[in-house]
């Protein structure tokens, strides 16, 4: 067998003999027994289900390699890229190396269409080539995709010839290699996903970034605004916000896209009234890249908001990284206070300077007693731990009528102002 070198050139390599002794592989009686098995393995682990079964496949065997090889590696079909290898010895042989095709077993199978079992290649006149590079014995059977086309091979193999490797060892890998492909094309279904996400924020990136718009917060007393939440905006047609900034987390790009939208809101502060609240998920307020936001920015006029909807696993930890910012002006917000338990555990733990009233708890209290009960208990408690309340998505004269007897400090709604570009007068 060989593997491609990173210049694109092949290199061989000898599958040599384990210096202590084999392993007893047993005999597999039940190709269902040794699926499950395998399955249930994957399942437990917590490395890759694929290298899991992979393993489990490769003791049942008493193998001393097991790998998937996928087709289609050069334009040609002349070689194949080895997808996962799962080995106990140190050979110069991984995942994702390159192979050409010719002369080896896994040839033998794609061109049968069938399983191949080889337990001597000394005894097999069409494995010199296989015998050469050290194999003794060998099992494989060809995988295929949903559709049925051809994707690859599934093999076995080890140092020692292997007289007990008979047709059902094969057909014990046949039905392994239909999990094996379920998990193959999960696998590929969820890089196609990322790739897509990833392609969407780098057309995003390309585009800008986000589109910041400005929703003013207004100081219910005088009807003055006093600050500003920044709100990002994405490419018409396409997902909500918050859907970009879970996807862009699920590939690893989460804070990349917060601190973006930060950066991009702040240039808005010389133009604004008051301060400028943004949207930052825990993880990414204890991010290095967030102090760097903040460079030179008056931290007296920026507000984070933290969301009910993003779990805190470590409080001591974002309250650590927060002191200092704090002490330097910096103010915190929960958003969603009012929605559910979360946004509740936030404000006891981190005691705000702001606490901000969920849509779902204002929308309609006028009418609601219980809401406006709540309402008027979240009141009292910022009164006594001297937090400002803002009420979220005041869009009736009656919300916000019944929002000022409460004692409601702050407010933001369409009734007050809809969320608008920031429009900067031009130079004379």
């Amino acid at each position: 067998m060989t593997a491609c070198t990173h210049d694109g050139r092949f290199r061989p390599w000898t599958l040599k003999p384990r210096t202590a002794p084999a392993e007893d592989p047993g005999v597999v009686t039940s190709a269902a027994t040794t699926a499950t098995t395998a399955l249930r393995a994957a399942r437990e682990v917590r490395s890759s289900p694929l290298e899991a079964l992979l393993e489990t496949t490769r003791r049942q065997m008493g193998a001393d390699l097991t790998y998937v090889s996928q087709l289609g590696a050069a334009p040609d079909g002349s070689a194949r890229r080895l997808r996962t290898v799962v080995t106990p010895l140190p050979l110069p042989v991984r995942s994702g190396d390159v192979e050409p095709l010719a002369g080896t077993l896994c040839e033998r199978v794609v061109r049968s269409g069938d399983a191949v079992v080889v337990p001597d290649t000394g005894a097999d006149a069409g494995a010199v080539g296989a015998r050469a590079r050290g194999i003794g014995a060998y099992v494989g059977v060809p995988l295929h995709r949903r559709d049925g086309s051809l994707y690859g091979t599934l093999c076995s193999l080890s140092a020692r010839p292997d007289p007990g490797l008979r047709q059902r060892d094969a057909e014990v890998l046949r039905v392994i290699a239909g999990i094996v492909m379920e998990l193959v094309e999960e696998d590929d279904a969820a890089a196609a996903q990322r790739q897509a996400v990833l392609d969407r924020l780098a057309a995003l990136d390309a585009a800008g970034g986000p589109r910041i718009v400005y929703q003013p917060v207004v100081e219910l007393r005088t009807s003055q605004p006093v600050g500003a939440e920044a709100l990002s905006r994405f490419p018409a047609g396409t997902a909500t916000p918050d859907a970009w900034f879970a996807d862009a987390a699920t590939v690893g790009a989460g804070a990349d896209l917060e601190l973006r939208a930060v950066r991009t809101a702040l240039t808005g502060l010389p133009h604004l009234p008051g301060f400028v609240s943004v949207n930052l998920s825990p993880t990414t307020l204890t991010e290095p890249g967030f102090v760097r936001a903040l460079a030179g920015v008056p931290l007296d006029r920026v507000v984070v908001e933290i969301t009910e909807h993003a779990a805190i696993d470590d409080y001591a930890g974002l309250l650590a990284a927060l002191a200092p910012l704090r002490a330097a002006g910096l103010r915190v917000a929960v958003d969603d206070t009012g929605a559910g338990y979360a946004s509740l555990r936030h404000v006891l733990a981190i005691l705000p300077d702001f606490v901000k009233l969920d849509i779902s708890l204002v929308r309609g209290l006028d009418g609601d007693r219980s809401r406006r009960a709540l309402a008027a208990g979240l009141v009292t408690f910022a009164e006594a731990t001297e937090a400002a309340i803002i009420a979220e998505g005041i869009e009736t004269a009656e919300e916000l009528a019944v929002l000022q007897a409460l004692g409601v400090s702050h407010g933001q709604g369409y009734h007050l102002a809809r969320p608008a570009p920031l429009v900067v007068p031009a130079a004379r």
